[in-house]
C-alpha cells in the first residue's frame, strides 16, 4: 500500500455508499478497475479494500491525483463512461455518483498538497453463501440497550474483520465504564497498559488507560474503540482485526 496516501475513515465512507442503495442490483459483468483506467495511469492508488454488508459488498480504493479535484473529476467521469452522473459539493469535497449495470458508484475528491486525493467505492450485491463472518461478536461487548447501527465484514489478508456502531443510551462514563468491563472481562488490554512490564487487565494502570483508542488480546487480535458523546447517547465503534497485520 503506498504509505503517502492518507488513511481512510471507514465509517463515514461506508454511511456515503449506503445512502445511494435505493433499489435492488442485478447480475452484471465483473466490475470496472478505476486503476487499470489508461486515462487515470499516472494517479497513485491504494491496495483495494473489500467489506460484506448486509446483502451487498462495498469495495474502496485510495488514490491520489496530481491535478484539482475538479479536474481529477473530470478525468475520472470521462474514464467511468457512464458510472457517475450525480455531482455534489460539500465544503471542499466533491462527490460523484451514480448507477451502472445494478451497481452503486460513489467518488469522494478533496483537495491535497500536490493536487487532489479521495477515493472510489463500489456497492454491489451479495448472497448469503459469499459473505465472511468474522471471529469477533460486537454485540458481547456493547452495554445493555445498545442499539446497532453498521455492521461490516473486512476482507483482509489474516483473516475477517469488523466494522460495528452501536447507540448506546446513557452519559458517557456510564458507557465507557460499561464497555469497560466487558473488554476487561474478555481479555482485552489496552494497547498503552499492555506495553508496561506486568500489566495484567485489571490493574491499576489498566483502569487508568483511556478507553477509546486500541486494545489487544493474547491471541493477536486487535481492536479499536472509539466513542462520541451526544446529547443522550453514546456512538460506539469498534474495528476488529484477526490479528496485527505485519
Amino acid at each position: 500500500m503506498n504509505p503517502s496516501i492518507p488513511p481512510l475513515r471507514p465509517p463515514s465512507m461506508l454511511m456515503a455508499v449506503l445512502l445511494l442503495c435505493a433499489g435492488p442490483a442485478c447480475a452484471a459483468p465483473a466490475p470496472w478497475d478505476p486503476a487499470r483506467a489508461v486515462a487515470l495511469a499516472e494517479w497513485s492508488w491504494a491496495a483495494p479494500l473489500a467489506f460484506d454488508l448486509p446483502g451487498a459488498r462495498l469495495q474502496v480504493r485510495r488514490f491520489r491525483a496530481p491535478m484539482a479535484p475538479v479536474d481529477a473529476a473530470r478525468r475520472l467521469t470521462r474514464a467511468a463512461a457512464s458510472r457517475f452522473d450525480r455531482l455534489q459539493f460539500s465544503g471542499s469535497v466533491l462527490s460523484l455518483s451514480g448507477v451502472h449495470e445494478g451497481r452503486h458508484w460513489l467518488a469522494q475528491l478533496r483537495p491535497a498538497d500536490d493536487g487532489g486525493a479521495g477515493t472510489v467505492g463500489l456497492l454491489s450485491s451479495l448472497g448469503p453463501e459469499e459473505r465472511r463472518e468474522a471471529g469477533f461478536d460486537p454485540a458481547q461487548i456493547a452495554p445493555p440497550g445498545a442499539r446497532a447501527v453498521l455492521r461490516a465484514s473486512s476482507r483482509m489478508a489474516g483473516g475477517t474483520g469488523l466494522l460495528a456502531s452501536y447507540l448506546c443510551p446513557g452519559p458517557y462514563p456510564r458507557v465507557a465504564a460499561a464497555v469497560r468491563r466487558a473488554l476487561q472481562a474478555r481479555h482485552w488490554r489496552p494497547v498503552a497498559a499492555a506495553a508496561g512490564s506486568g500489566e495484567v487487565a485489571g490493574s491499576a494502570r489498566a483502569q487508568a488507560a483511556p478507553l477509546a483508542g486500541e486494545w489487544a488480546r493474547p491471541d493477536g487480535g486487535r481492536l479499536t474503540v472509539h466513542l462520541h458523546p451526544r446529547a443522550d447517547t453514546v456512538a460506539l465503534t469498534f474495528w476488529h482485526r484477526p490479528k496485527e497485520a505485519s
